[in-house]
């Protein structure tokens, strides 16, 4: 029997697509850096002020189409 240090160790812990695009894009169209989190089937994104959060839920669609986000999508205002 593997001990959990063990399956732990063979595990590659990579995060998923989705993470690296939305930071990207977002660090590119705005020049804002911000903070992604997944939480069971929903998408989390960060900002650090309510105007680029606005503009990132006008711009959703846009947002979710290029970055190819498939799990629901929350952008909220925050502390990163």
């Amino acid at each position: 029997m593997d001990s959990l240090g063990e399956i732990l160790g063979q595990k590659k812990f990579t995060p998923p697509d989705e993470f690296k695009a939305v930071r990207e894009y977002i660090k590119r169209r705005y020049q804002s850096n911000c903070y992604v989190k997944i939480q069971g089937d929903v998408l989390i994104i960060a900002v650090s002020n309510s105007a680029l959060a606005a503009t990132l839920h006008l711009e959703q669609g846009q947002l979710i189409a290029t970055c190819g986000i498939k799990k629901r999508l929350i952008i909220r205002t925050g502390t990163i």
